[in-house]
């Protein structure tokens, strides 16, 4: 099964079962927070993966959110659900770890990591 990149995802948004809300619904209640640090509580899964920041963080929603559609999809993505899940909100401490937790995602989500088994 293939894997898709965020620009992928962006350019397809009918594929994507937008949850309006995503983070309030999804990752806030597991945080106890209302808001994504640095976008607001509005975020959907096109923001995301639409951001233009050049930072860690940026690269952290566009990559981790393809990343996420990956793992629902693609039962043999590098990540299952949960440590996509895991994995953002850890990086989410600093730029340079949201950066280097891009750069793995970004991995997976080209299909340059091996698959789950």
């Amino acid at each position: 099964m293939n894997h898709y990149t965020y620009s992928f995802w962006r350019t397809h948004p009918n594929l994507i079962p937008d949850l309006c809300n995503w983070w309030r619904s999804t990752f806030g209640p597991l945080l106890g927070l209302g808001s994504i640090p640095g976008f607001g509580s509005d975020m959907s899964f096109q923001n995301a993966l639409s951001n233009t920041r050049t930072d860690g963080i940026g690269a952290l929603y566009r990559e981790g959110t393809a990343s996420l559609l990956n793992s629902m999809v693609n039962p043999n993505f590098p990540f299952a659900t949960n440590d996509v899940v895991e994995s953002f909100v850890a990086a989410l401490v600093s730029n340079r770890a949201a950066a280097a937790q891009a750069h793995l995602f970004k991995l997976a989500n080209e299909g340059q990591l091996q698959p789950r088994v």
